[in-house]
């Protein structure tokens, strides 16, 4: 293989799917680099489901471009509903699907575009002159070898390339440092829904339910289900369940009798110590069993639920983030802020887990307001060479639970890589890309932007 790249994409999640497709379409010769067997990240190899929210609270979709796409194969596959109405009301629209056909969907998008894959391919260290970044050295089976590229993207989701090349970093919250909880997500069979919608007209106050309440339980063939806080707590205290959550929450896959189970978690976790993670790697297992067993017991149409899967790793919901030459905040996001080199832009709710405790922070934008994420997110401070995207860029903590999400992951994904592929035509640095021109290559190419 040849070893030298317009540019590599460090990081084979779905951020990193979209920005290898992107760079590719728009004439980069591009690789992309995976340390599991398969591409999607998070929402294939860690069982995460569903895709939450391409949409505004108005249920307008706002997240278009290669996300759309990848949904649309999912469709033409028979692998997703696409976006339909979430029963929980957290937010106007989610997207179900099957991550086996996920992997499938991925790969193909970027094959197709014309970029190379390098699976089970770990990075062992980042090629620097200077503060200049251009490639990356990897190890797997055929040993270590050298990667260059003139533009590589950090889509690792935790800055691993960024963090080596000596970008400045922030980690959890401002007060401790504290990210939030982490979880192993599982997927089952087995579900009936039919019991759960009749508990829903009979207690609804057990359930967080849309404005349709369970009505909306009745006309959806795939359910989002949240609450049973008071069977939780009684599971909790007869000592059934060891584990720090306050609400039951699942979601249907693309299968009425197949759920995405989102209740494990792990409270202070150092993500970046592998002695911390393999600790709450067994102990997220643990909690799986408890959890399985407690649905089974207390929870109606659960009873003859079945483990298909776990996540192949905790799901993080934080760990590093860039210093750029903008830092999102949480009051950018609430107040729906726009900015001239906005790139992306998203509704998704602030939706940070306690990092040392049982509930959540949820802060919602108005109703049919987006807000913007500019491109300066993407660049680190004080590197040439590199752009980041993804769950890793540069936010603060509050503005990180709102964009850390995959639809989100995905726009800025194809935002990184036209980026990168217009950097590389018109040979300058990623910080001296030309946005309007940007902005201007991703609008003809599908994406939404205001």
């Amino acid at each position: 293989m040849n070893d030298t790249f317009d540019v590599i994409v460090a990081g084979g999640g779905v951020a990193g799917v979209t920005a290898a497709a992107a760079a590719a379409r728009n004439g980069a010769r591009t690789l992309l680099i995976e340390r599991h067997n398969c591409l999607g990240g998070s929402l294939t190899s860690g069982s995460v489901g569903p895709m939450m929210t391409f949409s505004d609270g108005l249920s307008r979709q706002v997240i278009a471009g290669l996300a759309q796409e990848i949904v649309d194969r999912l469709v033409a596959l028979d692998a997703s509903p696409g976006h339909i109405p979430d029963t929980s009301g957290y937010t106007a629209t989610i997207t179900p699907f099957d991550p086996e056909a996920l992997k499938l969907v991925a790969q193909r998008l970027v094959l197709e575009a014309g970029a190379q894959v390098l699976l089970q391919t770990w990075i062992t260290g980042v090629l620097q002159e200077g503060q200049a970044v251009n490639g990356l050295e990897v190890e797997n089976k055929g040993g270590r070898s050298t990667l260059r590229a003139r533009v590589v993207i950090d889509a690792t989701g935790d800055a691993d390339v960024a963090a080596r090349a000596g970008a400045p970093f922030v980690v959890g919250r401002p007060a401790d440092g504290l990210t939030q909880p982490a979880s192993l997500m599982f997927r089952v069979t087995g579900f009936d829904p039919a019991p759960l919608r009749a508990y829903a007209h009979a207690h609804p106050e057990d359930l967080r339910l849309a404005a349709a309440g369970p009505d909306g339980y009745d006309r959806e063939r795939l359910l989002a289900v949240c609450g049973f806080q008071r069977q939780l707590r009684a599971a909790q205290e007869r000592g059934e369940l060891h584990l720090e959550r306050d609400q039951v929450l699942f979601f249907n896959t693309d299968q009425p009798d197949q759920l995405f189970i989102n209740m494990s978690r792990i409270t202070r976790l150092d993500p970046l110590d592998p002695w911390s993670l393999s600790r709450a790697e067994m102990a997220a297992r643990e909690q799986v069993f408890e959890i399985l067993r407690f649905l089974r017991r207390h929870i109606p149409g659960c009873a003859g639920l079945r483990l298909m899967a776990t996540g192949a790793q905790l799901g993080l919901r934080e760990s590093r983030r860039i210093v750029g030459a903008y830092i999102l905040t949480g009051e950018d996001c609430v107040q729906a802020r726009r900015f001239p080199d906005a790139i992306a832009r998203s509704a998704y709710p602030i939706d940070i887990h306690q990092p040392d405790g049982r509930g959540n922070v949820d802060l919602f934008l108005p109703p049919g307001e987006t807000y913007d994420i500019p491109y300066r997110c993407l660049l680190p401070r004080d590197l040439d060479g590199l752009l980041v995207t993804g769950r890793c860029i540069s936010t603060d903590h509050w503005a990180h639970g709102s964009t850390r999400v995959s639809p989100t992951c995905m726009a800025l994904g194809q935002a990184a890589g036209a980026a990168a592929a217009l950097a590389v035509q018109a040979g300058v640095q990623p910080r001296q890309v030309d946005v309007e021109a940007l902005r201007g290559r991703l609008l003809s190419q599908g994406a939404s932007l205001n």
